[in-house]
């Protein structure tokens, strides 16, 4: 019986806490229970660079390390900033009192071990453990203060999602026996759901209170606490194949009950719900099966993370703003936390505007260029600050050119930032000026920057912007007069 079997599987694994390898990335074996030797760990794979969102992947009756062969979606959460957790929840077949207790010690173990910004998590569970991870966030939404984090994004993968259903689904495969596996877990699942929270019929509200959706409430159920929360719910939807292969038609899947969650969900307002036609599930074995994670298209879904989250992604970002490119200019995007600087501690996007000579040791616009910080939220900046800052960023930008640039030790300075506020320059909420002493790692010498920054008078209540000029030229050089030309010209949202 599928089921079972894979929950032997489960039990049996044990070993070394060592980095395992995951296609090109280190999976991290951490134990969060030291009292559970078999299931009391989660995997992690850290991404490439800064974590700026995370991925918490729940299973049932799997071991975490059989999830990693079956998908690309922590591949591509590496590549893309985004900390990946998959975790068991053992035989659970919902959101009970034990899921979530354990979901919980999950997440704490997690935000101690790893910098996660708690405003950029998602929730995602395979097959029953999506049923839990949907409950699971609509119970953080309905109780906030119980709960240590609050998934922004919440997604499953042909997952039951109305547990009376569930028990429907079970009698419908039992009755017309025809495919084994579902026949077994079938029987395996009306088994259990009977000795763990007795028949749906004898209990009615306990499934109410377990489900995250019921098809048969005339009213709103728990799902509406997934009002403000972005949910995606995944389906192999080739029904030819189950009819043919299984003899199933749709009401002998999970389809019915998620799309009609979808729907609701979509009535009530969310317009971030999605019922998404995945791909054809195979497993890694090779063999054809629509219960896989392979039916999510990893990097569409990668994708959607990062805009849900809020992520800064350099290539695809649209600016609120308009700052200029003057001709001959050269532009590039870095996202915050820089890799180079993590110790800064904003989250935003860094757009430069670099003059022709930038590069070029021998031209007056040498290391002449500006930038914008558009960070989130309203960080009370001061002339120290900012000074520790500028300290901070040109010292990781020289850091990280000594090996490439084959730079010697005895040519390396110290970085020294200092800033004094001057009078506002219009449309500023402050205005500074200074020098940063440094090391021009392209010529290898010895450099003094002069900065001017605008502290831009920004009327919007969750967003901040910084406007830096910078060049090694005294300030009546004319290569200022172009720099100043891009901070009148700056246009940002009202």
């Amino acid at each position: 019986m599928r089921i079972i079997l894979a929950f032997i599987i489960l039990l049996a694994i044990t070993g070394p806490l060592v980095p395992t390898p995951t296609f090109g990335q280190n999976s991290e074996k951490i134990v969060f229970d030291t009292h559970d030797s078999t299931t009391g760990y989660y995997l992690a794979i850290p991404p490439a660079g800064p974590v700026r969102g995370a991925l918490i992947l729940l299973t049932s009756f799997r071991p975490p390390e059989s999830i990693l062969p079956e998908t690309m979606l922590h591949n591509a959460a590496y590549a893309n900033g985004i900390l990946t957790i998959v975790a068991s929840m053992r035989d659970k077949l919902f959101a009970d009192t034990a899921a979530v207790a354990r979901i919980n010690t999950i997440l704490r173990h997690v935000t101690t071990r790893y910098p996660i910004d708690s405003s950029r998590v998602a929730l995602a569970g395979y097959s029953f453990a999506g049923n839990i991870a949907l409950r699971y966030t609509e119970l953080a939404n309905e109780r906030p203060s119980q709960f240590p984090l609050h998934p922004r994004a919440v997604f499953a993968v042909d997952s039951p999602v109305d547990c009376s259903g569930l028990w429907e689904w079970s009698e419908r495969a039992v009755k017309k026996n025809y495919y084994p596996g579902s026949v077994g877990d079938g029987k395996y699942l009306m088994d259990a759901m009977t000795k763990t929270y007795g028949t749906p019929g004898e209990h009615p509200e306990i499934y109410r209170q377990l489900t995250p959706f019921n098809r048969t409430s005339v009213g709103p159920g728990n799902e509406r606490y997934l009002q403000h929360t972005a949910v995606r719910l995944y389906y192999d939807t080739d029904i030819e194949w189950q009819l043919q292969n299984r003899r199933n038609s749709y009401y002998d899947t999970y389809m019915p009950d998620g799309s009609e969650m979808i729907s609701r969900l979509l009535l009530a307002g969310n317009k971030e719900a999605e019922f998404v036609t995945g791909r054809q599930g195979w497993r890694s074995n090779g063999a054809r099966n629509p219960d896989a994670l392979s039916l999510v298209d990893e990097i569409a879904c990668i994708q959607w993370l990062k805009k849900t989250l809020n992520m800064y992604d350099p290539i695809t970002w649209v600016a609120p703003y308009k700052l200029d490119i003057p001709l001959g200019w050269s532009t590039e995007r870095f996202a915050f936390p820089f890799d180079f600087a993590p110790q800064i501690p904003y989250m935003g996007m860094e757009e430069i505007r670099f003059a022709p000579g930038w590069a070029d040791g021998s031209s007056e616009e040498h290391w002449a260029y500006a930038f914008l910080w558009w960070l989130e939220g309203k960080p009370q900046l001061t002339a120290q600050k900012l000074a520790m800052h500028l300290q901070d960023y040109y010292t990781g930008l020289v850091g990280r050119n000594i090996a490439s640039r084959k730079i010697p030790g005895e040519k390396l300075v110290p970085v020294k930032a200092e800033l004094k506020t001057i009078s506002a320059a219009p449309g500023d909420k402050a205005t500074f000026t200074g020098t940063v002493t440094m090391l021009d790692y392209l010529t290898q010498k010895p450099m003094t920057l002069n900065v001017v920054i605008h502290w831009k008078d920004l009327h919007q209540a969750d967003r901040s912007a910084v406007f830096f000029e910078i060049s090694p030229r005294p300030r009546d050089h004319r290569i200022w007069t172009q720099l100043d030309a891009l901070d009148k010209a700056l246009q940002l949202p009202q």
